[in-house]
C-alpha cells in the first residue's frame, strides 16, 4: 500500500498571498522530504459552463500560466477538478493506479481551500471508505484567515472525526506513523 499525498490548488492564479505563499513553501518542503510514495496534485480548472461562472460570479482560473502548477512542487499525477471536489470515478481510478492497482485505504490531504475543496473531498473520501488525513498544519482556506480555516477543520472533525486531522509539522516518516496505515 503506497502513502499518497493529495495537494490541493496550489497553482500560480491561487497562491497570491503572503499566507498562501508561505503554506506553498510548507508544502514544497514536505513534497522535497520524499516521505509519500505518490503526490498527486489537484488544480482547479474553472469552466466557462461551470458553476463557479454561472453561481459565484467567477471566471478566473480557465486557462494560462493561472492555472499551472507553481514551482518547485513534483507530481506523480495531476488531476483538474471544475467543481469543489477531486473525487469522481475517474480520480478513484487514477488513485488505484498509481497505488498499484489497489484501492488505498486512506490518503494524506493538504494546500488550500479547507473549507472549501478539501472540506468536500475529505468528504466525499470519507464516504467511499477511503480515510482522509488532513495535515492541517499544511492547509489554508482561499480566504487566508485563521479563523475560517478553524472552522474547516472543525467541521471535517465533526463529520469524518477528530482522528483524521494531523496538528503537527511532519519531518519524518515516522511522524506519520500510528496516524496512518505507513509500513
Amino acid at each position: 500500500m503506497k502513502n499518497i499525498l493529495l495537494v490541493m490548488d496550489m497553482q500560480n492564479g491561487i497562491v497570491n498571498t503572503d499566507e498562501k505563499k508561505a503554506l506553498a513553501a510548507k508544502v514544497i518542503e514536505l513534497d522535497h522530504k520524499k516521505l509519500f510514495d505518490r503526490v498527486v496534485c489537484v488544480k482547479f480548472v474553472n469552466r466557462d459552463d461551470g458553476v463557479f461562472p454561472k453561481y459565484h460570479r467567477y471566471y478566473d482560473m480557465h486557462k494560462g500560466k493561472e492555472i499551472e502548477l507553481i514551482d518547485e512542487l513534483t507530481a506523480d499525477l495531476v488531476i483538474n477538478r471544475s467543481v469543489y471536489s477531486c473525487v469522481t470515478e475517474d480520480f478513484v481510478e487514477k488513485i488505484t493506479k498509481i497505488n498499484d492497482g489497489d484501492s488505498p485505504i486512506e490518503l494524506f490531504l493538504c494546500g488550500i481551500g479547507t473549507d472549501t475543496s478539501i472540506l468536500k473531498s475529505a468528504l466525499d473520501l470519507f464516504e467511499l471508505d477511503i480515510k482522509p488525513l488532513v495535515l492541517a498544519d499544511y492547509c489554508i482556506p482561499y480566504d487566508g484567515s485563521a479563523i475560517t480555516h478553524m472552522k474547516g477543520i472543525k467541521f471535517i472533525e465533526k463529520m469524518i472525526g477528530e482522528k483524521c486531522i494531523v496538528h503537527k509539522k511532519i519531518e519524518t516518516l515516522e511522524d506519520l506513523q500510528g496516524i496512518a496505515c505507513i509500513k
